[in-house]
């Protein structure tokens, strides 16, 4: 039972490898997209694209710290498997809510900085 364990335990971790991965290279694409000819929700968009990045990540960090006082030996294998699975993605569209739930000041600072340092004229503010 521990070998399947443990093959299911590698294939969890290399499966979020593999999903955190691709959204890394999603937000760096983003932004390192933003050109003095990008539009103000062009950055809005990436900066918030980081902003839940970050934000999933300290998320994820936060679990695992509580999973380390938790008792999984009484954990189903095959829940566990599901939990794993799906977890990724469940955090990820939590920290997107929350970012624009309720980071909108901070995302309209971020904005208005990265747009001052690239020269970006924002036609919106005179």
């Amino acid at each position: 039972m521990d070998s399947i364990s443990g093959i299911s335990d590698y294939y969890s971790l290399q499966s979020e490898n593999s999903r955190a991965a691709e959204n890394a290279g999603k937000v760096a694409g983003k932004v390192g997209g933003i050109s003095k000819d990008s539009s103000r929700e062009e950055v809005k968009e990436a900066v918030r694209s980081f902003e839940s990045y970050f934000l999933e990540q300290v998320i994820k960090q936060q679990r695992e710290s509580v999973k380390v006082f938790s008792d999984d030996e009484e954990k189903d294998l095959y829940a566990s498997q599901i939990e794993d699975m799906y977890s990724g993605q469940a955090i990820q569209k939590i920290a997107e809510s929350m970012v624009k739930q309720n980071f909108e000041g901070v995302t309209n600072k971020f904005t208005d900085q990265i747009m001052r340092n690239y020269g970006i004229e924002d036609e919106g503010k005179v």
